[in-house]
């Protein structure tokens, strides 16, 4: 979810701008400076306890309290956001947020009246902010609770459905972020992971490698990162230290799980073995490796960037099958395209 942000202070007049992402927003115009984000009242159900407080803007003139913190949502409540088109909460309460969506994000899946489409649309909406949150503070020794807990709704959905990957690519975000990437590839992961079979309690660690494969891009300067074009060699040669600065941040979370070090620290590895960082190639590769690897690659092909246009799925696919076809597990390639395009 792109945070729309309100700056409030005497709560009365209120103009509508456009912020930098194309995205509507409202500024209150004040000296105080509180700041807005908004909450996704789908995640608002009857008997969720509130930790923050909820704000709504009536008749675009106007900001008013909904409901205080420490808050339950009743009957009443809910009937009543049905006709309230956003709410919001304090950026300053955006920790208590983010810990109720990680906490609620899981009875998503226990909705009954919810249809699949809806679940996923939810669920990558909620994750996305967290997975934002989990890499813009890397070092957090909560990250490593916070990973599972992302991955677990998003799993609980690929084992309900067979149509779970067709309803996550309608809404899969296709502008470049290294969080919103990091989560596309966790899903296409576990889409993948359960077409060839592996069990629950291997995909729950493939999912959190798959997250959290990026996280040493974290250690490297952001004008790397986020250049608009071609890194110069020297650039590139700093880039590729990346998996190994993600595998000993991941390490010091605790984290003792060897197939998840492995997927993070050799997801560039190639089977003709020009990858890195540590040039394996064919058997030498591991499982979790093969399937992020191919993962990693069609959701970079497929993501609008400011320098690139984002490549159809099917021509990102012909690409990876033809002209990069020596980087990959064959046969996982084949499960990947069949499973994309039944």
């Amino acid at each position: 979810m792109k945070h729309k942000v309100i700056r409030q202070s005497k709560i009365n007049s209120i103009s509508k701008i456009q912020n930098e992402e194309k995205k509507n927003a409202y500024i209150l115009l004040d000296t105080n400076s509180m700041k807005l984000i908004p909450v996704d009242k789908r995640m608002l159900n009857i008997g969720s306890k509130l930790d923050f407080k909820l704000f709504s803007i009536e008749k675009k003139t106007h900001m008013s309290l909904f409901l205080q913190a420490d808050s339950i949502i009743d009957k009443e409540q809910k009937q009543k956001l049905k006709y309230i088109e956003q709410v919001y909460t304090l950026e300053s309460e955006k920790d208590k947020y983010n810990n109720f969506l990680e906490t609620h994000i899981q009875d998503i899946i226990k909705e009954k009246n919810l249809t699949l489409d809806e679940k996923t649309d939810i669920i990558y909406e909620a994750s996305t902010d967290l997975t934002k949150e989990l890499y813009s503070n890397p070092d957090a020794l909560k990250n490593a609770n916070l990973s599972e807990n992302i991955i677990t709704p998003i799993l609980e959905t690929v084992l309900s459905s067979q149509d779970t990957i067709s309803s996550y690519i309608k809404i899969i975000e296709y502008d470049y972020y290294t969080h919103t990437h990091s989560l596309n590839v966790s899903i296409y992961a576990l889409c993948l992971g359960a077409e060839l079979k592996l069990d629950k309690n291997k995909l729950t660690s493939l999912g959190r490698s798959a997250l959290l494969h990026d996280i040493g891009k974290s250690k490297i300067d952001p004008k790397i990162v986020n250049k608009n074009g071609m890194l110069s060699d020297e650039e590139y040669e700093i880039m590729k230290k990346h998996p190994s600065y993600g595998y000993e941040l991941v390490n010091s979370y605790n984290i003792l799980d060897e197939d998840i070090l492995d997927g993070i620290k050799h997801h560039h590895e190639k089977i003709d073995g020009r990858g890195y960082p540590d040039h394996l190639s064919h058997k030498q590769i591991g499982l979790f490796p093969r399937i992020i690897s191919i993962c990693d690659v069609f959701d970079a092909l497929t993501t609008q960037r400011s320098y690139k246009k984002a490549m159809h799925s099917y021509d990102a696919l012909t690409l990876m099958k033809t002209s990069m076809s020596a980087h990959f597990d064959t046969k996982f390639l084949n499960t990947f395209i069949k499973m994309l395009h039944p």
